[in-house]
């Protein structure tokens, strides 16, 4: 058939989007060869039958899918490096508040993450209790508040979260030479890199997250609902 090289070019494309790094390239060299060998004795179809759809042989390649899992320590480091932003915005309420008490002699709220409440007109809606926006606790903090807490969590749920759903890793994973991927070890949807970075918006109950570290479960709450896990890679 005249398409039979479009045909392979591109299911080894599609197998290539679901892997990383290396076996993504491999996947293709040995998939375009293989497939080639199979077109010219005429039995392409029954190839690409048995290889079944690009994920399917993706898995085949899925180099980290028997990588490691990642040691609690390295993954808490790095996400103190990928969540610097909200770290910076919380310490720098935190220093608006002790002004704040200097200055006037009431009181302020502090936690990591911050508080969520949205104020619209006399409405308010919190993410967590009620008495967040009956006492406004972040009322004093203006736009550093308004505008930067709110900038911090899209880099650290919606950036992050496409980040690793590109390239498989972060800032901080890159530096410890971690790598998230699905269970399988191939590529994390986006939804799916986003949709694990959803606790923040918790505030400090986000820790509820990694709960399951505590008896030696190396997957948080999210990844378990996720399908995705964490693992030390060796590049």
């Amino acid at each position: 058939m005249s398409n039979e090289p479009e045909i392979i070019d591109d299911y080894a494309e599609r197998v290539g989007r679901h892997l990383l790094g290396p076996a993504r390239d491999k996947a293709r060299a040995e998939l375009g060869a293989h497939l080639s060998d199979a077109a010219e004795a005429g039995e392409l179809d029954q190839a690409l039958g048995r290889l079944g759809t690009p994920r399917e042989a993706a898995a085949t390649f899925a180099d980290l899918r028997s990588a490691p899992l990642a040691p609690i320590g390295a993954r808490l480091a790095a996400v103190v490096i990928d969540n610097l932003p909200l770290v910076g915005v919380t310490l720098a309420l935190l220093v608006r508040g002790i002004v704040r008490i200097a200055d006037l002699g009431s009181g302020f709220a502090l936690a990591f993450p911050p508080f969520l409440y949205v104020k619209i007109g006399d409405g308010c809606v919190s993410v967590g209790p009620s008495m967040l926006c009956e006492s406004g606790v972040y009322d004093y903090a203006g736009l550093l508040y308004t505008v930067g807490v709110p900038l911090a969590l899209l880099w650290s749920i919606v950036g992050l979260g496409l980040m690793e759903a590109w390239t498989g890793t972060t800032p901080g994973k890159r530096l410890l030479k971690l790598c998230v991927v699905t269970e399988a070890g191939l590529r994390v949807h986006p939804a799916g890199g986003i949709g694990r970075r959803l606790s923040l918006v918790l505030g400090p109950a986000a820790w509820l997250d990694w709960l399951p570290l505590l008896w030696g479960d190396r997957h948080r709450v999210l990844d378990h609902l996720t399908g995705t896990k964490v693992v030390r890679t060796a590049r």
